[in-house]
């Protein structure tokens, strides 16, 4: 009876917490060294990625902006600033708005009136008759148009014309140092040519096929 008494006891009696038990969870709870430089591995990584998009952000801001494109388009050559005072002249004036008047026009002669009547005198040969218009020396208007007629020499000279009378006009300003002051078509010597009067008595005449100065009078 006491022998059995003894081995019920020990069957009912708690079970004491052993030590190895206690270990076997602290080794399952620790971390292998594998696994700690596997983490450290993935720090390490992100921490370089994240320095790569800083680095590439630096780039970014290194290009060249819009204000420095800007400024050297700034410092691209201007336009000759002597042609344009050239062409502000009344004479090239009014001669720009007898054309816009007739598109196929040619200027047979001009007469500069600015200082006396405030206009200037164009003529203008339309492939049938040459008209006289007078273009207001401020506002460029016409402001009076008549039916001149044309005789058959004249109709000949107004046809063998070739180059713009505005490029002649300025070989005329450079062969003279003056500005027009009035200009009519003629013939020299078997020759057309546009015969120029400059503002300083200078005459020029300039041939109307190839724009080559024929003559140079002061």
């Amino acid at each position: 009876m006491t022998a059995a008494a003894a081995l019920a006891l020990s069957a009912c009696a708690p079970e004491d917490d052993s030590p190895a038990a206690d270990d076997t969870a602290q080794v399952e709870d620790s971390p292998s060294p594998e696994t700690e430089e596997a983490e450290t591995d993935t720090d390490t990584d992100q921490t370089d990625e994240a320095t790569d998009e800083g680095t590439e952000t630096d780039d970014a801001t290194d290009e060249p902006t819009e204000g420095t494109e800007t400024d050297e388009a700034t410092d691209e050559p201007t336009e000759d600033a002597g042609t344009d005072a050239s062409s502000d002249h009344p004479v090239y004036q009014a001669i720009d708005a007898a054309l816009a008047e007739y598109p196929d026009g040619v200027i047979t002669q001009f007469e500069d009136n600015t200082d006396d009547d405030g206009y200037v005198e164009v003529y203008v040969y339309d492939g049938s008759t040459e008209w006289e218009l007078d273009v207001d020396s401020e506002s460029f208007e016409i402001i009076s148009t008549e039916d001149n007629g044309i005789d058959s020499d004249d109709e000949e000279e107004a046809q063998a014309v070739e180059i713009d009378i505005t490029e002649a006009l300025q070989t005329a300003e450079d062969e003279s140092g003056g500005q027009p002051h009035e200009g009519e078509l003629d013939t020299d010597n078997g020759t057309v040519v546009w015969e120029f009067e400059m503002d300083n008595d200078v005459d020029v005449d300039v041939d109307v096929a190839t724009g080559d100065v024929v003559t140079v009078d002061d």
